[in-house]
């Protein structure tokens, strides 16, 4: 049983904010210096909208002619924030919080007063920090994790990643080799990825190949061919695991010990699934 903890102890006081009138490049530069994941959109001291790194990653990710696409420093917030606000009191109990975030298909929730002024914003970050204070013993891996793992591999283009997040409502696609996993690419990356060249349009990379000589010729000859980025472009390697008998609550600490969002889970170095912050809350919802 989680012991009675208010959200008013674990939601952030300090709240980093921008204007409806920013653009995409400020709000990126903010997250990059806050480490944050999301920016309310504030007007007169009233919270109006919210801004997350998947609204920049779509937006960035959308197809286009290359004189269709606008600098990130032309695109005002108003055009991808998310509008419909949900909020709760600062009396609300963390599993009725965690509850309500399932239910509503969202990541933070603004805390609002009596008098609707913006005291706060909890996160599921917040949550998973509670989680590892209070629910120690509760869960293990294998209680919560997901076992249907969403991957591709290392050369699949970014545009392919983005579908995938997209078509499976999730924020990470695990790059495998087989079934083992190599490395990890979430919103994150192709948040803060420059996809765009301020002249040519979507970025590109060059691939260097020796064609086999030709019977009698002197030389092989080089080519350079382009090609649009790719997963291994991207990919964080170096992955961090774990496993379907840890406790959850070591999981969670893990989680926050080393800012990430999700670890796959690995039974004799291959996949057997993943375990990510949205799986967790779903454990704290259930107490």
């Amino acid at each position: 049983m989680i012991p009675v903890v208010n959200i008013e102890k674990y939601m952030k006081r300090e709240i980093a904010g921008v204007g409806q009138e920013d653009n995409i490049q400020t709000v990126r530069n903010l997250m990059l210096k806050e480490d944050i994941s999301r920016l309310l959109v504030i007007e007169d001291n009233k919270a109006v909208g919210i801004v997350t790194k998947k609204d920049i990653a779509r937006r960035l990710a959308q197809t286009r002619a290359p004189w269709q696409r606008r600098p990130i420093d032309k695109i005002s917030v108003s055009r991808i924030m998310s509008t419909e606000l949900k909020s709760l009191p600062p009396d609300t109990r963390l599993e009725d919080t965690a509850r309500f975030m399932i239910k509503e298909s969202i990541s933070s929730v603004p805390v609002i007063d009596g008098d609707n002024r913006l005291l706060g914003i909890i996160t599921t970050t917040d949550l998973i920090r509670a989680f590892a204070e209070n629910l120690e013993g509760v869960y293990k891996n294998r209680d919560l994790m997901t076992g249907n793992v969403i991957t591709a591999n290392r050369y699949h283009s970014l545009y392919h990643i983005v579908t995938l997040m997209e078509e499976n409502s999730i924020s990470r696609v695990v790059i495998s080799d087989g079934n083992k996993p190599v490395g990890i690419i979430t919103v994150t990356d192709l948040s803060f990825l420059d996809l765009n060249d301020p002249e040519k349009g979507l970025k590109m990379k060059k691939i260097m190949y020796v064609r086999k000589p030709q019977r009698d010729s002197r030389a092989s000859y080089r080519y350079v061919l382009h090609s649009p980025l790719t997963a291994e472009d991207v990919i964080t390697e170096n992955l961090i695991t774990t496993t379907e008998d840890e406790d959850c609550s070591r999981t969670a600490a893990t989680m926050l010990k080393n800012g990430i969002s999700s670890l796959p889970v690995v039974k004799d170095d291959e996949l057997v699934g993943i375990i990510t912050k949205k799986d967790l809350v779903r454990g704290m919802a259930k107490r």
